[in-house]
């Protein structure tokens, strides 16, 4: 299990109060989490070495796809997530997509900020499919 990009600086917004620890998190990232959460949904094709690369948490298409992210989670679970920003992310280039692993600040109906962690496919055709949605770290208080 090889870990990736462990020594690449992240910028994460001054909103996150968990910044070391979704900067940690992104460094420690290992694409064995990612490459076993695409064999259980089943996307055995996007299991590629190799090629993830940091994301601008600012770029305003990044934090649209972890607005759809926790929209997706919400409508799949019933929950009533309400996205913050995008802290943190990976993305790698796939056949005809490229997948995106987000670091994303959320608030819960109890209005505790949670830090949780997205896998987001883009296809080229710039259509969005949420493969994962998992919470990070315990409620912020």
């Amino acid at each position: 299990m090889a870990t990736v990009a462990a020594n690449f600086p992240v910028a994460v917004t001054a909103k996150c109060q968990k910044t070391e620890l979704a900067n940690n998190y992104v460094k420690q990232f290992q694409s064995a989490e990612v490459d076993a959460i695409l064999k259980q949904a089943g996307e055995t094709k996007l299991i590629v070495p190799g090629g993830w690369t940091p994301v601008n948490p600012a770029d305003p298409h990044i934090q649209e796809l972890g607005r759809f992210a926790v929209d997706e989670h919400n409508k799949q679970t019933g929950d009533k997530l309400v996205f913050v920003a995008v802290v943190a992310g990976l993305k790698k280039p796939v056949e005809l997509a490229t997948l995106y692993w987000l670091i994303i600040e959320a608030k819960d109906s109890d209005g505790n900020q949670n830090i949780y962690k997205a896998l987001v496919q883009e296809t080229d055709l710039e259509m969005k499919k949420l493969l994962y949605f998992g919470e990070v770290v315990p409620p912020v208080n």
